[in-house]
């Protein structure tokens, strides 16, 4: 039992957190990304697991999850740095305020490209032609979408059953303030001094062209 309990403390995700899949176009779901999600992960970010299917091209979407998966052990600096692509800013800004390993990064981008047909493909199945979806699988009726955001928050606090984090009963309120904080991840760099352009998000029509 003691080494199963530590065998389960030195993984890099809480072996005890709830399991989601988020489904979403990061720069097409917008509102999603910016807003939505930061909130629900502020709230109980850490009492889940997420799971990432990103939609789109595969110039974006394969960076982005190799991004997410690098942080596989914070969901708090994964809601930030989708939260950043999403807003326009340069995917080197967001990566260097997620503090994200550049040649980890790197060579998952060259190796990974699958990622994209894959989280195609596991969106097909679902059969729903709609994004954003936050999928609880455990549960029938499981995919949430088409919600506003407490509801988004709500659905997903019933797969904790009797046990209900607090978060979940007592959340914040979505404020200009909250949107403004961020998780520390760099000490020892300032990535807006590095990345100037940083202080004027990239439209999405200049960066679809």
């Amino acid at each position: 039992m003691i080494i199963l309990l530590l065998l389960a403390l030195s993984m890099g995700t809480n072996a005890f957190a709830a399991h989601i899949t988020v489904y979403g176009d990061v720069h097409k779901d917008v509102d999603f990304f910016t807003r939505t999600f930061p909130w629900i992960i502020d709230n109980i970010g850490g009492e889940l697991y997420v799971e990432y299917y990103l939609l789109g091209s595969g110039r974006y979407s394969v960076p982005q999850t190799c991004a997410v998966r690098e942080l596989l052990g914070n969901t708090f600096l994964q809601a930030q740095y989708l939260r950043c692509e999403a807003e326009g800013y340069p995917s080197e800004y967001c990566l260097c305020e997620a503090g994200i390993n550049p040649e980890f990064f790197k060579t998952c981008v060259a190796q990974e490209g699958y990622l994209a047909s894959s989280a195609s493909s596991r969106f097909s199945e679902l059969g729903i032609n709609i994004t954003p979806i936050v999928d609880l699988e455990l549960l029938e009726n499981s995919t949430v979408y088409g919600v506003d955001d407490v509801s988004f928050l709500q659905k997903i606090c019933t797969i904790f059953g009797d046990r209900v984090p607090r978060g979940c009963v007592h959340y914040s309120n979505q404020t200009d303030s909250f949107l403004a904080q961020k998780a520390l991840a760099q000490f020892d760099r300032a990535c807006q001094n590095e990345f100037p352009i940083a202080n004027e998000p990239v439209s999405r029509e200049r960066r679809n062209q």
